[in-house]
């Protein structure tokens, strides 16, 4: 499957198909080869880390230079880039991607996370064995629930829905507080 086909510039994608690039043995250096420095800040760690071992970082780390590596490319493809990163990196992160799709670059998350896909991406694709089997403008389609744990926010939508109240499909907390709020008074 050629996944610069598919339809969206921040494109999320639910499969177990992929496998991540191996960078183990190498240094930092040699991974982010395109202006390193600007690169590695971007993704917020210190410069420092470009001289230390790829296999001595944790999770998260290697997510971020994985990141940086690509940064330049017109398709960026990244794999359970969610694992190991806290919430407010997430946050930062899809405000990182958001603003690099600006620049006409493709951004592929192949994550189970999809935390990382609400607020973030156009587009959600189902792949198995190389096939979409389905797909999604919406994190609130309730055949997602079939392959992926949905974020908080639309499991609590949906148990909504099943109680008979109405909610709109809101992404944002606190406009699902206030929405709550006013179904109240």
């Amino acid at each position: 499957m050629e996944l610069s086909n598919l339809n969206g510039q921040i494109i999320g994608i639910i499969s177990d198909d992929f496998k991540k690039e191996e960078y183990f043995g190498k240094l930092v250096n040699e991974i982010v080869t395109t202006k390193p420095n600007e690169a590695i800040k971007m993704v917020k760690l210190d410069s420092n880390i470009l001289n230390i071992n790829y296999d001595d970082l944790s999770i998260r780390e290697q997510n971020k230079v994985i990141l940086a590596s690509q940064l330049h490319n017109k398709e960026i493809i990244l794999i359970n880039f969610s694992k190991g990163m806290l919430k407010k990196d997430l946050e930062y992160f899809k405000r990182l991607f958001k603003k690099i799709s600006t620049y006409n670059r493709k951004i592929i998350l192949i994550d189970k996370n999809a935390d990382l896909f609400i607020n973030c991406v156009d587009r959600i694709y189902v792949i198995n064995n190389d096939k979409v089997i389905f797909d999604t403008l919406d994190i609130f389609d309730r055949v997602l629930d079939m392959y992926i744990d949905p974020p908080k926010i639309v499991e609590f939508c949906h148990k909504c829905e099943n109680l008979g109240v109405r909610l709109d499909h809101y992404k944002e907390l606190d406009e699902l507080l206030k929405a709550i709020y006013r179904i109240k008074s």
